[in-house]
C-alpha cells in the first residue's frame, strides 16, 4: 500500500538556477516585444493624427456608431481632437471632443511608459516581475481615468 502511494505522488523537481534564468529571459523577451508593439501603435496613432488636418475633414475612418444610430458617441471627434492637440490648438481640440485631451494624455503617458519599460528591461532584466506588476496597475488606473466616460455611456444605453 505504501509503495502505491509513493508511486502516485509526483516527484517535485527543484528548479535549477538555469531554469529560472531561462524563464526570466523568456519573460523579458516577451515583455520587450509587447512594449515595442504598443509603443509602435501609439506612435502610429500620433502620426495619423498629425497627417490629417481637422479643418479639411479628410479622415478615412468614420464613426460606425454614428453611421448606424445617427447619434454621436463619446469617441466622435477624437481624431480631429488629437490632430488639433498635435497642432497646438487646444481650444479647438476641446470643441471636437471634450474627452480628447484626457485620452491624448493617456496615450502620451503610455508611450513614455513603454519606452521607459524598454530601457529599464534592457538595463535591469532580473526585476521584470516587479515592473510588470507596477506597469499593469498604472496602466489600468490611467485607462479607467481616461476612458471611464465610455463605460458609463454604454451602461446607460444598455440599462
Amino acid at each position: 500500500m505504501n509503495w502505491n502511494r509513493k508511486r502516485k505522488q509526483k516527484k517535485k523537481i527543484p528548479r535549477s538556477k538555469n531554469n529560472i534564468i531561462a524563464s526570466i529571459e523568456g519573460e523579458r523577451k516577451t515583455y520587450l516585444a509587447i512594449n515595442a508593439i504598443f509603443a509602435g501603435i501609439i506612435i502610429l496613432v500620433f502620426i495619423y493624427s498629425g497627417f490629417f488636418n481637422p479643418e479639411k475633414s479628410e479622415y478615412p475612418l468614420r464613426c460606425i456608431h454614428e453611421q448606424v444610430t445617427g447619434e454621436p458617441c463619446p469617441s466622435c471627434g477624437l481624431s480631429r481632437s488629437f490632430s488639433s492637440i498635435i497642432r497646438g490648438n487646444l481650444d479647438q481640440a476641446l470643441m471636437y471632443n471634450e474627452y480628447g485631451m484626457r485620452i491624448f494624455l493617456f496615450f502620451l503617458l503610455q508611450l513614455v511608459m513603454r519606452i521607459s519599460n524598454i530601457v529599464f528591461i534592457l538595463r535591469k532584466p532580473l526585476l521584470i516581475r516587479n515592473l510588470i506588476i507596477a506597469d499593469s496597475v498604472i496602466a489600468v488606473i490611467t485607462f479607467l481615468l481616461a476612458f471611464g466616460q465610455f463605460f458609463t455611456y454604454y451602461i446607460r444605453i444598455l440599462f
